[in-house]
């Protein structure tokens, strides 16, 4: 480790303060600058911290002194360090300065919506934080650091939304959320002679002809799909004669039973060979 060069020289006694800058997440600060005082507030010492966020101050000798830590988008930081004999080691934890705030509403009232779970995730996908929205809908997320997220909204009856930010170095960036109704679609596949069907492939298209979703049925027949939004939908059951059929989705829950021709392959695999 190459020390970082002091601007103000080494004093009596030339003990130093060693450690680390870090974020909260555990990476480095790098450039932050240090400066030690005394107890009477008297400037000992000044110092930068390496890329690494290692650092290195140099005190008067023995004593308590207190370390102040800055950096960029971050919040300054003050601490207490005790010298003895040796050199003390402190390592040094910043949060950020910056803000994240905004408003969840659903999209088609436009109302705000409560008891929402707002997450952040940071660029390696650890969990940042979480915030309950409160009865007016806000989410706020202080002493955020600089850099890029993934913010998270999921609430009951909602389909999930997650929204690439970038948090800058401070300031507040606002980012209001708008989710859309989701509906929950289930059925049973059954042949021609009302026997159940088990892991028939369950496709669900859009208008568009794009798939919105695909689901296989269990041992029953059954197949259940969360999260669609509103609309119609074309429903292609296959494994066996594939078999379409529209649906429109409107209530939070919907049922739609499918039908399978016959033939012997089914009747192979629902009673055995």
């Amino acid at each position: 480790m190459v020390p970082a060069r002091p601007d103000v020289p080494v004093g009596a006694g030339g003990v130093p303060v060693t450690g680390h800058v870090r974020r909260q997440d555990g990476t480095h600060v790098a450039g932050a600058s240090l400066t030690l005082i005394d107890q009477r507030g008297h400037q000992v010492a000044r110092a930068t911290g390496n890329a690494d966020g290692s650092y290195s101050v140099p005190s008067h000798g023995p004593g308590t002194y207190v370390l102040i830590v800055a950096a960029s988008g971050h919040q300054p930081q003050a601490s207490s360090v005790v010298i003895g004999g040796g050199p003390a080691t402190l390592d040094i934890t910043l949060t950020g300065s910056g803000e994240l705030t905004g408003t969840v509403r659903a999209a088609d009232s436009r109302a705000p919506l409560a008891s929402v779970t707002v997450t952040l995730t940071d660029s390696r996908g650890d969990v940042n934080g979480a915030f309950i929205t409160t009865a007016d809908g806000t989410y706020a997320f202080m002493g955020v650091g600089a850099g890029y997220y993934t913010l998270v909204a999921s609430g009951a009856g909602f389909r999930p939304v997650a929204t690439p930010l970038t948090v800058p170095d401070s300031g507040v960036l606002r980012h209001d959320v708008e989710l859309i109704s989701a509906v929950q679609l289930s059925g049973t596949a059954r042949t021609d002679g009302d026997r159940p069907v088990p892991d028939a492939r369950i496709t669900v298209l859009d208008a568009n002809g794009e798939v919105a979703a695909v689901a296989r049925t269990d041992s029953e027949g059954r197949y259940v799909i969360s999260d669609l939004p509103s609309g119609a939908f074309t429903v292609v059951a296959s494994g066996y004669p594939p078999a379409t059929s529209q649906v429109e989705l409107a209530d939070s829950e919907a049922v739609h039973d499918v039908r399978l021709g016959y033939d012997q392959a089914i009747d192979e695999l629902v009673e055995g060979p």
